[in-house]
């Protein structure tokens, strides 16, 4: 993106170069430049980058001594606020995150990061930038078993955190049918910390690069064959296994496309947001010449993954204009039909309507799916 895209109107072309990781000076003078404009909507910018899970992300780029003081009082304020409390979630996070890890490493279990374990200490920096969810792990499933022993003697116990009650309850018994026909995940599992501010802990564990029935698949044991240990800035005995670059990224775009292309995550608030795309682009650049250099393209052809790849890669690439797909050698692979299609309950296909971004900006996405459904 050489200047910022206004079609959405400057807000939207703030998270759009947050989402480029401002890693150039053109993106970084474009941003600078959008913050000192004076002609922000900040009621529009605040409600989008909370949306797309960015407001830390907002917070720390604003927050610097060139930029603070074109910010009001009130919102400088607030983004300090939105920095403290997420750094202070970092140091438990991080701390039981590894704790999680040991403990299986000494059953024997490999365990692998996945997003923000992986991500937040690497290819965002470890500044507190990157919002904390819950602590995304990934095992084989031949050691199903072996976590959900350890687990309960790490204090953990299958529920969720409730807030009206400051307790665990049961996990919904129509989710946990959801797990046990998708065994690609465990039950979430969750604890209390006894901090006041970051009040529990959730651990998810994958047990899979895609999901239950899925006609794309790369076998956990190829994964899993070579790992890396990434450090953690700010933890200096800590080192977290994570999957090497390529399989890294296979396993960053499976996540976003499993989550756009089902309309169930639609219905759950958990359709594709800034925040994975943004997680694409900067591993993109942080291991470009490994992607393109390697054996990364004959992986996606051994393991038919260049439809859903390419999927994904291709709305990055006319949203951000990125150039991703060229640079890859991938172009012309996918058909308009299947960029625009999704998955519905059962073999039904969806259709959705307009543009990658404009299905980001909306705030009403169940309106692009409205027509042109199908049955496969």
């Amino acid at each position: 993106m050489k200047t910022p895209d206004l079609a959405f109107g400057p807000e939207w072309a703030i998270l759009e170069l947050l989402c480029l990781g401002l890693t150039t000076p053109d993106e970084q003078q474009a941003f600078e430049d959008l913050l000192k404009s004076g002609s922000l909507d900040w009621g529009v910018l605040l409600e989008q980058a909370i949306r797309h899970k960015m407001l830390p992300l907002l917070s720390f780029h604003t927050l610097t001594p060139e930029l603070e003081q074109t910010v009001s009082r009130r919102i400088r304020e607030h983004f300090r606020s939105v920095l403290d409390v997420n750094r202070h979630k970092r140091t438990l996070w991080y701390g039981e995150a590894n704790r999680i890890i040991t403990a299986l490493q000494e059953r024997g279990v490999q365990v692998v990061g996945r997003k923000d374990v992986a991500f937040e200490s690497t290819i965002y920096n470890g500044n507190g930038s990157r919002r904390f969810g819950d602590i995304d792990l990934l095992v084989a499933p031949k050691d199903r078993e072996a976590v959900l022993e350890t687990l309960p003697q790490l204090g953990y116990q299958l529920g969720l955190f409730d807030w009206q009650t400051q307790a665990l309850v049961p996990i919904p018994r129509q989710h946990l049918m959801i797990f046990r026909m998708n065994p690609d995940h465990l039950p979430v599992h969750s604890r209390l910390t006894g901090d006041s501010i970051m009040q529990w802990f959730e651990v998810d564990f994958a047990n899979s690069l895609t999901w239950t029935g899925s006609t794309f698949d790369v076998p956990l044991e190829v994964a899993l064959a070579e790992i890396m240990y990434q450090p953690v800035v700010g933890f200096p005995d800590m080192k977290i296994p994570c999957l090497l670059p390529p399989f890294e990224f296979i396993s960053t775009i499976l996540h976003l496309f499993r989550e756009a292309w089902f309309a169930r995550w639609l219905e759950w608030e958990q359709d594709v947001d800034l925040t994975k795309f943004s997680d694409v682009v900067r591993l993109w650049k942080a291991y470009r010449e490994i992607l393109v250099g390697g054996s990364f393209v004959q992986i996606l052809e051994h393991y038919d993954l260049v439809a859903p790849v390419v999927w994904v890669l291709e709305h990055l690439d006319r949203t951000l204009h990125t150039g991703i797909v060229p640079a890859l050698g991938l172009e012309g692979r996918v058909t308009e039909e299947w960029l625009f299609s999704g998955r519905a309950s059962g073999k039904q296909l969806y259709r959705w309507q307009g543009s990658m971004r404009q299905r980001l900006y909306s705030k009403d996405r169940e309106a692009l799916f409205v027509e042109g459904q199908e049955t496969a």
